[in-house]
């Protein structure tokens, strides 16, 4: 509890008590009785009563990364015992920002504002308030903590994308997809009856005209989904600002889904979000970290949970290998469409487009969008 001038008083009236009994001179006793009287004063300024209490404020609580860093109004409410230029210190993750406060007489209020310093995606604790009470001399400081913590969430940086081209299952009111049904809304051809096929789908005005049985084909029109799975292990990822281009990335793809009305899964490692809510996406966004994750056992896992996906986007990074990205899209429905997404920032923008595989390398978040238009054709 003792400041570094507290200690050298402390010093110093032990010194002059010894002086004083050893050379019995008057001045080294009034001197080391004024040093202890002022410790002890500051003491007993530790035990007035009075406790202040800080409140907090974050305007916004929620900001995109590279964005105006937010401002943390503090309001605080003074003890019974007058507060002389207190020092408060306000923790804003790994950082602090400290601040003095004018003199409080006892009961008043004060409001503060305070500039936070610019902060990564993630999420950071801000709070609570570290206030030091220290005695009018400054000997004696203690320090304690007063209100709760609030938690500051700093999205990536997204990029926006053009709406989702056809070829994906979508609902009714938007694309249909390439896989056909025998029985939907959104017709696509004739073709020659096969036994087993339905007689209530044949057309007999066309099948009177050909002299033979035609049945109608369509287009699957059902409830779109996307599932977007990031790749949380460290060892994907030869350099750490990999990692957060392929959060920018994913991030990027769950909201242009959402904003298309798709049914959206977004994972990395155990944060999910799903749904269709741009704020439950971004949210979740800010609490990837990478890590010694599972990836395969998380992609299997959200296998399970997703079902009628239409599109599955594996983002990761330039070491996972394609076998195993392979491995993990197969436990998906066969007839969902499967896009690699390789955040790799050393290398060349390209697409690698073969039968049913489609790579991405992305070097920049700028190139996001042509690539992915070129890989969704």
């Amino acid at each position: 509890m003792l400041t570094p001038l507290g200690v050298s008083v402390l010093l110093l009236g032990i010194a002059a008590t010894v002086l004083a009994v050893l050379l019995n001179w008057q001045e080294f006793t009034q001197l080391g009785v004024v040093a202890l009287g002022l410790l002890v004063l500051g003491f007993v300024w530790q035990v007035l009563p009075g406790t202040p209490v800080a409140e907090l404020v974050l305007r916004p609580s929620r900001l995109v990364e590279g964005a105006a860093a937010p401002i943390a109004t503090l309001e605080v409410h003074a003890g019974a015992a007058p507060m002389l230029f207190p020092k408060v210190t306000l923790p804003v993750g790994a950082r602090s920002v400290s601040l003095r406060l004018p003199f409080l007489a006892p009961f008043a209020r004060h409001r503060e504002t305070v500039q936070l310093p610019a902060m990564p995606r993630g999420v950071h604790a801000v709070g609570p308030v570290t206030y030091e009470k220290t005695d009018p001399v400054g000997l004696v400081t203690r320090r304690f903590q007063t209100g709760a913590a609030l938690e500051l969430l700093v999205a990536p940086r997204v990029t926006d994308l053009s709406v989702f081209a056809g070829g994906l299952t979508n609902d009714l009111d938007g694309a249909t997809s390439q896989q056909l049904s025998m029985s939907d809304l959104a017709f696509h051809a004739l073709r020659e009856y096969v036994p087993g096929d339905d007689l209530r789908h044949v057309h007999w005005r066309s099948s009177a005209k050909a002299g033979q049985l035609l049945v109608r084909q369509y287009h699957e029109t059902r409830r779109g989904h996307v599932t977007v799975l990031v790749d949380g292990a460290r060892s994907s990822y030869p350099r750490p600002r990999d990692f957060e281009l392929a959060v920018s990335v994913a991030t990027s793809i769950a909201l242009r889904a959402v904003r298309d009305d798709f049914d959206t899964y977004l994972r990395c490692g155990g944060h999910v979000a799903r749904g269709r809510s741009a704020v439950a996406m971004t949210d979740v966004s800010c609490r990837f970290v990478p890590g010694d994750d599972d990836y395969l056992a998380q992609a299997a896992d959200a296998a399970d949970g997703v079902t009628g996906t239409g599109l599955v986007v594996q983002v990761t990074g330039a070491a996972r290998d394609l076998v195993q990205l392979d491995a993990a899209a197969h436990r998906f429905d066969r007839s969902a469409d499967w896009i690699v997404v390789r955040a790799d920032s050393e290398s060349e923008p390209r697409l690698r487009d073969s039968g049913p595989l489609r790579e991405i390398s992305v070097p920049d978040l700028a190139w996001l969008q042509e690539l992915l238009a070129r890989g969704m054709r």
